[in-house]
């Protein structure tokens, strides 16, 4: 069963939105691209992860069906990096928490739940 079938079973009720950040945070950093999209730290934590869905986005439907093959959002997450250094105990480098944000676009397939993730950046 694909991460995201069991969101898509929700969709058109009030727990869906809670359920997609759930399954989003549930992936974490080594399943969403936040290394990528780092721009203070040198390594991307998940121990502070925040999900907020920005948009629902539209798409084409190039099939004419009722409904589009894939649901599309604009998904923001707000994390934190550090700058990873020697760990020596004379190294000067503290060890800090650096806020960091990214925006990426989220692809549900409405069939399998299946999902691909897009950054923007």
């Amino acid at each position: 069963m694909s991460h995201f079938y069991p969101v898509l079973r929700a969709l058109g009720t009030p727990t869906f939105t809670p359920l997609l950040i759930a399954a989003i945070k549930s992936l974490g950093v080594r399943g969403l691209p936040l290394q990528k999209a780092l721009t203070q730290g040198s390594v991307a934590l998940d121990d502070d992860l925040s999900v907020r869905v920005l948009a629902c986005l539209p798409q084409t439907n190039p099939a004419k069906t009722a409904l589009p093959p894939v649901l599309r959002y604009k998904i923001g997450v707000q994390y934190t990096s550090m700058i990873s250094g020697c760990s020596c105990i004379d190294d000067p480098t503290p060890m800090s928490v650096l806020p960091e944000y990214c925006e990426f676009i989220l692809d549900i397939d409405r069939a399998t739940g299946d999902f691909s993730l897009l950054f923007e950046g």
